[in-house]
């Protein structure tokens, strides 16, 4: 009996946390676009803060590296062993433990952090990660077989993702607390950004009123092509890599772009003018 117990809390502190919520509703064109890795980021080496100890109490002090992913990932096919990643003199590592959090609000859950040991910047830092084991979407597509690079660890975030939605009668709206929704009688779409890694604004504080100028949404409304700035930011105070921009202007968003020196990743390193095409959830 005792042995089972020690497999099954081995289990538990190297899986992925079930915290997370999953949407009711699947977004049926993802059966249509091809999923595919977007983004690894070496975000801290030798570094995971304390507070990390809620994914594992392995976790603190080791690196950490967001892996983002164009489609929601299928969470009871998350496991460490899906991973493998090779650094830059050809070495390569296992994951000791993958979590979801804290991207883990319903339609967020694409981002995986990695946590483990992987060389160490500058000498030996970790270059590609490929999935090595069966990661399925939650519409089905398998990531199996599939590499991108690593993002270097001195870089500064970016964005990986973009998509635009309404709210609607099911959305499962949050109106306060952590990662609460954009102000819903204001708001005519949104557009959730999901950064390589966590950010924060220069100063260290969230994302807001300092920072909306810095981003620019370009939409279609009818024939034209008009360029808006968020009135608000939302979904903040929780943490994660996924930032949603408030839009009160009609329009089909196409684009959306953050300056500069709007962001910092949890290393401090700041934000070089990032730019992605925004698509559609539904």
């Amino acid at each position: 009996m005792q042995r089972i117990l020690i497999i099954l809390v081995l289990v538990i502190l190297n899986s992925c946390d079930s915290s997370y919520i999953l949407s009711d509703k699947i977004p049926e064109i993802d059966r249509e676009r091809n999923a595919k890795i977007l983004s690894a980021f070496f975000g801290l080496d030798n570094d995971l803060p304390q507070r990390s100890i809620r994914i594992s109490p392995k976790a603190p002090g080791k690196d950490g590296m967001p892996v983002v992913f164009s489609q929601e990932i299928e969470p009871t096919t998350l496991e460490p062993s899906d991973f493998k990643i090779k650094t830059a003199k050809g070495e390569y590592f296992n994951v000791d433990i993958v979590s979801l959090i804290p991207a883990t609000e319903a339609f967020e859950l694409r981002t995986v952090l990695l946590v483990g040991a992987y060389g160490d910047y500058p000498d030996n830092e970790p270059i590609e990660v490929e999935i090595v084991g069966e990661l399925l979407t939650r519409t089905g597509q398998d990531y199996q077989g599939q590499k991108i690079n690593v993002t270097p660890l001195e870089k500064g975030p970016f964005l990986s993702y973009a998509e635009y939605f309404e709210f609607d009668n099911d959305y499962p709206y949050v109106s306060k607390t952590r990662g609460c929704d954009c102000p819903k009688d204001e708001t005519i779409t949104v557009v959730r950004t999901v950064w390589a890694g966590g950010v924060r604004a220069l100063n260290g504080n969230e994302l807001g009123d300092n920072e909306l100028k810095n981003f620019v949404i370009t939409l279609i409304n009818e024939k034209d092509t008009i360029t808006t700035n968020p009135f608000k930011i939302a979904d903040l105070n929780d943490n994660d890599n996924n930032i949603d921009l408030c839009i009160k202007e009609k329009g089909v968003p196409i684009k959306v772009s953050a300056k500069e020196n709007t962001a910092i990743d949890p290393r401090d390193d700041v934000n070089e003018f990032t730019e992605i095409e925004v698509i559609s959830r539904w």
